[in-house]
């Protein structure tokens, strides 16, 4: 019976085919690439993944559109194929350092051209 269940399709509710979480993640990243300007500095900070919805939730920080360090929130629907902006939090200065160090950029240029 297992053996069965293994090769079930990865299906929605309404019978159409999902993404396996790795494609989905892929793409979302993909996604998120396209709304960020070339040059612009940025940092993943966050990937988590909703297998309820199946949907992934995106930390990102960059700096925001009043000249602060934000941490942005993004949400990738699987099955809908959408990208959702949720929202932007203010960093401190300290929490921006920390973060430079700790993360690397994230690679706008290579995934655009993916």
């Amino acid at each position: 019976m297992t053996e069965q269940l293994s090769r079930v399709p990865n299906l929605d509710a309404l019978g159409f085919q999902l993404p396996t979480p790795e494609e989905g993640l892929a793409e979302a990243k993909r996604r998120l690439a396209h709304t960020f300007r070339p040059n612009e500095m940025v940092w993943l900070v966050a990937e988590r993944y909703d297998s309820v919805t199946p949907a992934w939730n995106l930390d990102i920080v960059r700096q925001g559109a009043l000249g602060r360090w934000v941490r942005q929130r993004a949400r990738f629907d699987e099955q809908a194929q959408v990208l959702y902006y949720l929202g932007e939090t203010p960093l401190t200065d300290a929490q921006f350092r920390e973060i430079r160090r700790a993360y690397a950029p994230f690679p706008i240029a290579e995934l655009r051209a993916s």
